[in-house]
């Protein structure tokens, strides 16, 4: 009750929506500049199941952006700090350890055991398979990106428009993409766009607010602007269909 006495003053939360969160189980697939401020944020709300999945190491070229590490972790799997981490902010949240990038193979079995799914990886293709799997398995899923000073942050539930609908990419397409140029990432950017995932799950889990179905949420941090742009299911897309 302490640790979260202040969240539970915020009506929209009470002790009804702690308990919520409690109960609630949420995967984070990426453990980088968006998955850091979400897992901190996550943990420290109180969700009581969190699954982090990502095969990556630290490189010293991540702690411009990546929070949860130090310059002493360079070199470690960054699940496992990630877990070190979070048991340390708070013990009480089971913490499920998924040292491996996410494949087609295995994501539909992974994201199915989960109440809600959060994307933050940071490629096109892994963005693309994650859709997939959340939609074929009917689990939530907050989308997010970021390149450069820039970001978007996407919800989609069973029936709404999916992350293919936003962007017509074949899986072809995202290769090209990322393979174009490698953008750099202002640190602040990745934590505005985390910040914002975060509290989409915690919405769509305690049940208050609009959630971000049906429309992206585009943010321009040289001009502090916020605007909306809506996203309809696109005929013909061979995710959604």
């Amino acid at each position: 009750m302490s640790r979260y006495s202040r969240q539970q003053l915020v009506p929209v939360i009470g002790v009804e929506g702690q308990e919520k969160l409690r109960d609630a189980k949420v995967l984070v697939i990426g453990a980088g500049g968006l998955g850091a401020p979400v897992l901190l944020y996550l943990a420290a709300a109180g969700v009581g199941t969190i699954g982090v999945a990502d095969g990556d190491r630290i490189e010293v070229s991540n702690l411009q952006r990546q929070v949860l590490y130090r310059t002493c972790d360079a070199g470690r799997k960054k699940v496992d700090v990630a877990i070190e981490a979070l048991k340390a902010l708070n013990p009480d949240v089971d913490l499920r350890c998924y040292p491996q990038y996410v494949t087609p193979r295995d994501a539909g079995v992974l994201v199915h055991d989960y109440d809600i799914v959060v994307s933050a990886s940071d490629s096109f293709a892994a963005k693309l398979m994650i859709n997939d799997a959340c939609v074929c398995e009917a689990v939530p899923c907050v989308h997010g990106g970021v390149s450069g000073i820039d970001g978007q942050i996407m919800t989609t539930l069973p029936g709404t428009a999916c992350y293919r609908c936003a962007f017509n990419f074949t899986s072809r397409d995202a290769s090209a993409v990322e393979n174009f140029a490698q953008t750099g990432t202002l640190g602040p950017a990745a934590g505005v766009a985390g910040t914002l995932q975060a509290a989409e799950v915690m919405k769509y889990v305690c049940g208050y607010g609009t959630l971000l179905t049906d429309r992206i949420l585009l943010f321009d941090l040289s001009e502090s602007g916020f605007h909306t742009l809506p996203v309809m299911k696109r005929e013909g897309c061979s995710c959604c269909r």
